[in-house]
């Protein structure tokens, strides 16, 4: 089983990582590295930046805003405002400097300071006191870092255009496309604890974004761009049995959108277009905390913050269960939907499922270890000694599944595996990918629509966004197919050539089946025996 030992040495300190060719990963100062990267990449390099409004927290604008508002406005439009602009606490916070404007303002103002202390009170209060225990857990998020000190916290590729959306600790959403001057920035008082983003596909201008009261959706228009898109520019999509939204995923061609989240485990499927969600299950099994839909629309992945995960068919509804010995951290699909790779949270150990195409689900009844990303030590080119693996934060694969990236939690190098999935699934070393002295990657994601080869983009705990291409011959083209013939469930590892070892399968990570008859037509129901 292939190992991070067999992966080429990370560059030595001082050193970043600028590119891949000719399968090998290449290091540079960081300075060269940035210019090598516009040179390679052109007109597609899109530069992420704060831009001249700093990221800050909503009290420092509320001070900031005093100075632009008009002499004309009434104390009642300017709480209005604040409330549309910030919430109800900005505009507590504006009643409570009416206090001099009339006596009616000087009683509203009391009270709203009067407010203010008491939820101030309780704050501290439930602070104080111990957090509910929860069955089972949920993962680690990069979103959940916002508070280590970076500025951007998570990115998404559009899945056919070349715009790039970030995501920033103030809850705040930066959008950005090549060549264009103008960066939208998105914000609204209902966007706060921002979990997940993803771009509609074959849409350029709709972007969902998941946060604590559901699912909001931004209109983009990709023509006439404005700096700050307004408030008729979104629309809520909000589920009592999804929220807050721990995760959601697009139907591979856009119309329906799965949203998840809450204490629930209830699949929750919004029919974006007419705005009319349906519940296609329930059951047991603790609250749902990721979902991803295969790219060729077939199966929907689903994992619970309980030792469980789920495959679902989703003509009918029908699925498979797996029983683990921790909860699922992160998973991805293969370009054509036929692989599944995962991680849990306990375990520094890579996952493989194979999928049979055709009708029901068709997953094989055990999982398969493929690496080992157990925590070790490991030499650096200039001999420097450096903690890589352990735990793993998140998964990436390519839209072609041919580089495959894995972000730990507490390393400061993101490692990447050359993949082949036809007609078995092959992994191969590629390297480590590291950034300036100190920086621990937080999250990774691929251009969706490169054409040569990859391009990844990594975001640093110092809130830089990272680029990374990689330039080869791409032996998995976008359009080919799969047949039922070629498929197999071995799986072989290679360090630089075949080690002709198969994968010792892991017994612990069980199977069970229990059918679920319900189209996309009704509503709730339950799954029985779990």
């Amino acid at each position: 089983m292939i190992s991070l030992e067999h992966l080429p040495p990370p560059p030595g300190c001082g050193y970043v990582t600028a590119y891949e060719n000719d399968g090998r990963l290449r290091a540079l100062g960081s300075t060269e590295a940035l210019i090598t990267t516009k040179n390679w990449l052109g007109g597609q390099f899109i530069e992420v930046t704060v831009g001249q409004e700093p990221v800050r927290t909503a009290h420092s604008k509320q001070e900031a805003r005093e100075a632009f508002y008009a002499h004309t406005e009434t104390p009642w439009q300017r709480i209005m405002f604040a409330y549309y602009e910030e919430g109800w606490e900005a505009a507590l916070q504006e009643m409570i400097k009416c206090k001099d404007e009339g006596r009616l303002h000087h009683i509203t103002s009391t009270a709203a300071s009067v407010i203010l202390k008491l939820c101030g009170i309780i704050a501290k209060a439930q602070a104080l006191l111990p957090s509910p225990k929860r069955s089972g857990s949920s993962p680690v998020s990069p979103l959940a870092l916002r508070g280590s000190g970076g500025s951007v916290v998570s990115v998404a590729w559009h899945p056919h255009t070349n715009i790039l959306a970030a995501v920033f600790c103030d809850d705040t959403v930066r959008v950005f496309a090549a060549g264009r001057s103008i960066t939208p920035l998105l914000k609204h008082r209902l966007q706060k604890s921002i979990t997940h983003i993803a771009w509609m596909p074959y849409s350029a201008s709709l972007l969902a974004v998941g946060c604590e009261c559901g699912v909001l959706l931004w209109t983009l228009d990709p023509v006439n761009v404005v700096t700050r898109p307004s408030g008729s520019c979104v629309s809520l999509l909000a589920h009592p049995s999804a929220t807050p939204i721990s995760s959601l995923t697009w139907h591979p061609k856009g119309n329906l959108l799965v949203c998840v989240g809450g204490s629930n485990s209830q699949l929750v499927v919004w029919d974006v277009g007419r705005e009319v969600p349906v519940v296609v299950h329930s059951g047991m099994g603790g609250s749902i905390s990721l979902v991803i839909w295969s790219p060729d629309s077939s199966r929907l992945f689903v994992a619970y913050s309980s030792k469980i995960m789920r495959v679902f068919e989703v003509r009918n509804w029908t699925y498979e269960q797996w029983s683990l010995e921790s909860p699922v951290q992160s998973a991805v699909w293969s370009s054509l939907g036929h692989l599944l790779l995962f991680v849990t949270q306990d375990d520094p150990v890579l996952y493989y499922l194979g999928f049979v195409p055709g009708e029901g689900i068709g997953g094989t009844q055990v999982a398969a270890q493929v690496a080992d990303l157990t925590h070790t030590l490991v030499n650096a080119e200039d001999a420097e000694e450096i903690s890589v693996g352990g735990a793993v934060m998140q998964l990436a694969w390519d839209t072609r599944s041919e580089r495959l990236a894995i972000v730990f939690r507490d390393t400061e190098c993101v490692a990447l595996f050359h993949t082949h999935t036809h007609p078995t699934l092959h992994l191969a070393p590629g390297g480590f990918i590291r950034g300036e002295p100190g920086h621990v990657p937080v999250s990774v994601s691929f251009h969706q629509s490169f054409v040569s080869g990859s391009v990844l983009s990594v975001v640093w705990s110092s809130g830089q966004v990272q680029h990374v291409p990689m330039r080869y011959a791409s032996r998995e083209p976008l359009t080919s197919a799969l047949s039922t013939s070629t498929f197999s469930t071995s799986v072989r590892a290679t360090h630089n050539s075949l080690l002709n070892s198969s994968i010792p399968l892991n017994t612990s990570v069980a199977y069970s089946g229990s059918p679920i008859t319900s189209p996309l037509t009704g509503g709730m129901f339950t799954s029985p025996g779990y």
